[in-house]
């Protein structure tokens, strides 16, 4: 698990078995509170509707997180590795 400094979010690497296949697979969550998310109305305090969408908007403040977490993917294994490099390319 790991928290980042100036923004309340948690990552998380759970290594579960894989959903069609033999073996074992590195799942990566993101945590954030629900406070983050613009929506209207707020989420907070009530049950979303079905269907229902909100957005978390990431900006310039958030590079070092966006960063570390592309990093944190890349390890999770060589075909993340491997998608992690091809974005690259294209950014």
């Amino acid at each position: 698990m790991h928290k980042f400094n100036n923004f309340d979010v948690l990552i998380e690497i759970v290594i579960k078995e894989k959903q069609r296949a033999v073996g074992v697979q590195p799942m990566l969550y993101v945590c954030f509170p629900i406070t983050e998310l613009q929506c209207q109305p707020l989420l907070l305090g009530r049950v979303a509707e079905p269907k229902e969408c909100s957005l978390l908007v990431l900006d310039s403040k958030d590079k070092d997180f966006l960063l570390e977490t592309f990093k944190i993917f890349g390890m999770l294994s060589k075909n993340h590795n491997y998608d992690v490099l091809e974005i690259l390319k294209i950014i």
